[in-house]
């Protein structure tokens, strides 16, 4: 049974997390115009910024003013263009300024500071100098399948040699991500599945990944001012899937930068800042960072443009940090990925060394940070406990492999899996609070939520590609995120045309991802989904596995169940059959689901049969 009382504690808690603001009075103030920043069109503005920010540091200086205008950047004197890093109770006062980037670095970053705030600024990439992303329409496919061209029609030329990294459905008359029945696709050959050596695991993380690739061959031309032809690798499959008026957003980039990085810090506060595109990431909060305020903020695209894309991978991204979050207001869409992504890194897959020592595989430094002193749990390949955690006492990264040798302070236990999953307990992201924020047109998931203690309350989620809500936890060779969910209330949102491909079956998922299949270990525990409202579901409204003590009250769903639940579309590439050839039935369904309770739910449809 859920424990009603726990979760009542933990959102009294929340809602009494304050992030701590610098004082903006009583602090000494430079414009950045006195370095000679200038709002025009001819100025690089990387230089000025720059030595306004170095005077602020060498002097004492709380606030540095941004007077309104429209700033470009064309070069960057380190890794960021704006670098508040190492600064303590500093304010960067934007007055509704624009930047302007070209440079393949950050934007701004925010690394070991404290009690920072940036606000009233305006971030935008150049796309004069490289468009972010391109939409497509088939005009033509070859009766033989070997090619189909597209238009692209926001462009009065396009380049022959155009390059992209992967393709997905557009709704051809909303111009919004995703569509019924579309598919999405990396157009050569990709490795995405990491080989372990080993025949039977990587079957088992082939059928688990399922990304579509290598459906272009590596030539294409230009066959008229307006129109590329692509030249496919399989021409029945062509056949199959692509027509004349399909609508496709190339993405030309994609994990290439991190816009904001806040890294190591305490206590930063992002508010009223408008993001409104990017080559990579946007907010990205990793390490010790502790105390996170977005505040009415925005990831979307820029009016009067007819671009099709915001950020080319996530809005705002939490990982391996220490929790203690507040996103409020905000409004978060057009985004290559997801809006929100919430968790912490994991690895799978070891090799016993000796009685203290263990190589771990498919591990990157910058991903799970494994650090000597560290704290390090040990899981079974269904993610049960192993019933070992131990303090780290020495870390090797071995970088070409992507190994790394660990040595344990505690004695490794007998018989250890060569799927063991660890878990890094030095960081937990978590205590969180999302509030009074939209989340539209938007490739991937609303939220993908993979931290305990959270309250996602009196949200709007509107045409999501994916599940307006996931809750999930995992291990595959891209990507291995979350360490289970734990005290989590979802209450007074509005949920309406999201799933538009049925990547998870429902638009509010709970599961996980494992070689193995679905775990009967709960690790979803202790969650309230109640008083939402689910408009127009394509399938379920709810999926709901690997848990207990789960409570479904009170929630209205109205016109739901309209594809069939047999259909071969699940998947980001809407292609394949059913995950672990699993049955689906009704609404709301739980799955290998422990003390889990549904009541007072209202399901109502206004579609004739």
């Amino acid at each position: 049974m859920t424990d009603m009382e726990s979760l009542q504690k933990m959102e009294d808690c929340l809602l009494q997390m304050k992030i701590q603001k610098p004082d903006e009075e009583a602090v000494k103030t430079v414009r950045v115009t006195d370095f000679g920043a200038k709002a025009d069109q001819e100025t690089d503005n990387a230089p000025a910024f720059a030595e306004a920010l170095k005077y602020c540091r060498a002097h004492g200086i709380g606030k540095m003013i941004i007077p309104k205008g429209t700033y470009h950047f064309r070069s960057c004197p380190g890794d960021a263009h704006l670098a508040l890093d190492g600064m303590d109770n500093f304010v960067l006062e934007g007055e509704e300024s624009e930047l302007l980037f070209e440079m393949l670095e950050s934007y701004l970053s925010v690394r070991n500071s404290k009690n920072i705030l940036v606000k009233n600024l305006i971030l935008d990439w150049n796309w004069e100098k490289a468009p972010l992303a391109s939409v497509g329409v088939v005009t033509k496919v070859a009766s033989d399948g070997s090619f189909f061209e597209c238009c692209f029609p926001e462009y009065e030329d396009v380049e022959a040699d155009m390059k992209f990294s992967i393709v997905g459905p557009f709704h051809r008359t909303r111009y919004t991500p995703g569509c019924r029945g579309g598919i999405e696709f990396r157009p050569y050959r990709n490795e995405h599945v990491k080989k372990t050596g080993d025949a039977d695991t990587d079957r088992k993380m082939q059928a688990l990944v399922r990304e579509l690739s290598d459906i272009l061959k590596p030539h294409q031309e230009k066959v008229g001012k307006g129109t590329l032809r692509f030249y496919t690798v399989n021409p029945e499959f062509t056949r199959k899937h692509f027509h004349r008026g399909d609508c496709f957003r190339f993405r030309h980039f994609e994990y290439t930068i991190v816009t904001i990085p806040i890294l190591d810090s305490t206590d930063v506060t992002m508010e009223n800042i408008t993001l409104y595109s990017s080559p990579g990431n946007g907010f990205v909060g990793n390490g010790d960072v502790s105390g996170l305020h977005i505040k009415d903020c925005r990831v979307t695209v820029r009016p009067g443009t007819a671009r099709s894309i915001s950020t080319v991978t996530d809005c705002l991204h939490i990982c391996n940090s220490q929790g203690k979050f507040i996103i409020e207001n905000c409004e978060f869409g057009y985004a290559g990925d997801d809006c929100i992504n919430i968790h912490d890194n994991s690895s799978m897959g070891i090799v016993p060394v000796d009685s203290h020592s263990l190589l771990a595989k498919g591990v990157r430094k910058e991903v799970v940070l494994y650090e000597q002193e560290y704290q390090v749990e040990l899981r079974n390949p269904d993610l049960s406990p192993t019933g070992f955690a131990s303090r780290l006492t020495s870390v090797t990264y071995y970088e070409e492999d992507e190994t790394c040798l660990l040595t344990f302070e505690d004695e490794l236990p007998p018989g250890l899996s060569p799927d063991t999953v660890l878990w890094n307990r030095r960081f937990e992201t978590h205590n969180y609070i999302i509030r009074r924020c939209r989340f539209v047109n938007n490739r991937a998931r609303g939220v993908l939520l993979q931290g305990s203690n959270g309250l996602l309350e009196d949200n709007v989620f509107e045409n999501i590609q994916g599940a307006a809500i996931q809750i999930e936890t995992g291990c595959e060779s891209r990507w291995s995120e979350g360490h289970g969910v734990k005290n989590l209330i979802l209450r007074g949102n509005v949920i309406r045309h999201c799933d538009l491909n049925a990547w998870q079956m429902a638009v509010l998922y709970m599961g996980v991802y494992l070689p193995d299949g679905r775990t009967k270990e709960s690790v979803f525990d202790n969650i309230l989904i109640e008083k939402n409202t689910f408009i127009d579901c394509p399938r379920q409204a709810m999926f709901l596995s690997s848990c207990r003590n789960v409570l479904v009250r009170d929630n209205v769903i109205i016109n739901a169940g309209q594809i069939s639940l047999e259909e071969n579309c699940y998947g980001s590439s809407t292609m394949e059959a059913p995950i672990y050839g699993e049955k689906y039935h009704g609404i709301i369904q739980f799955e290998k689901a422990v003390n889990c309770t549904e009541e007072r739910n209202k399901i109502l449809s206004t579609l004739l049969d």
